[in-house]
C-alpha cells in the first residue's frame, strides 16, 4: 500500500526516507527518478507494513512457526484466516505480523480497547491505518 507524500521546503530523499521509516533506494525504486526533488513536488510512499511474508518449509507446523517468531498460534491463526488443526505445505506463503495483535470483540469500542492494552489513543491510531472495530478484526499494539 502506498501514500502520496508532498515535499516540504529542503528536505532530502534521506530525510524523508527517515522520517517515513523507508529507505532512500525503496523511494528510488517506487518513484523513478528522483535525484532533484523540490518543495511541493508529489511522491509515493510505502504506508507501514505490520507483518513479514514467511514460507513454510517441509515439517514446519503453526506452533514451530509461532514460537520461532515469538507469537502464540491463536494470532498466527487469526492473522492467516487459518485453524489450528489446518495443514500446512511447503512453499505457502504466511503472514507474521510484526507487532502484538488484538482481535475485537463484538460491542467493543476504542476506549475499552485502549485500556485493555494500556496504550494512548495516538499511539494506538498510529499503529493501525483504519479503525472501523467489527467483531474479528485485527489491530496492532506494542507491549511494553
Amino acid at each position: 500500500m502506498y501514500n502520496i507524500y508532498e515535499v516540504k521546503q529542503n528536505e532530502t530523499l534521506d530525510d524523508i526516507a527517515n522520517k517515513l521509516n523507508t529507505t532512500k533506494e525503496n523511494l528510488l525504486e517506487i518513484n523513478g527518478n528522483l535525484r532533484d526533488i523540490k518543495q511541493g513536488q508529489l511522491i509515493i510512499v510505502p504506508t507501514q507494513i505490520n507483518y513479514k511474508v514467511y514460507v513454510v518449509k517441509q515439517g514446519d507446523t503453526l506452533y514451530s512457526i509461532a514460537k520461532k517468531y515469538g507469537i502464540d498460534v491463536d494470532s498466527l491463526t487469526l492473522f492467516n484466516g487459518l485453524k489450528e488443526n489446518e495443514f500446512l505445505y511447503p512453499n505457502q506463503q504466511l503472514m507474521i505480523p510484526n507487532n502484538d495483535i488484538y482481535v475485537t470483540e463484538e460491542n467493543e469500542n476504542l476506549l475499552d480497547i485502549i485500556k485493555k492494552l494500556n496504550m494512548n489513543l495516538d499511539e494506538f491510531i498510529n499503529m493501525n491505518n483504519k479503525l472501523y472495530l467489527q467483531k474479528d478484526q485485527i489491530l496492532y499494539y506494542k507491549k511494553d
